[in-house]
């Protein structure tokens, strides 16, 4: 058990870097992670997700009851500017 608990903190810590490096990693050397299967994406992005969930502590969802303003002006801007950007961004 002792060394699950440290499997689960080293990720819980540097989930961000370990995400950010492999991204880096596909983008500057693609062959690198062509093993990958295209059917595997969203069990990789399952195990990414769970892995930040866990990084999550109680203060944090306190934080997003008490300040609706901005929880409200996020979900406006994901589903408004980010897909005309990308829409944008195809025409260009």
């Amino acid at each position: 058990m002792n060394f699950l608990e440290k499997l689960s903190n080293f990720f819980g810590k540097f989930m961000a870097f370990i995400v950010l490096a492999i991204a880096a990693l596909a983008l500057f050397i693609p062959s690198s992670c062509s093993w990958i299967k295209t059917s595997w994406v969203n069990y990789l992005l399952m195990i990414v997700m769970f892995g930040m969930g866990l990084t999550l502590k109680f203060e944090d969802f306190k934080i997003v009851f008490t300040r609706p303003k901005d929880i409200i002006v996020g979900c406006i801007s994901q589903f408004t500017i980010m897909p005309l950007l990308a829409f944008l961004l195809c025409m260009a």
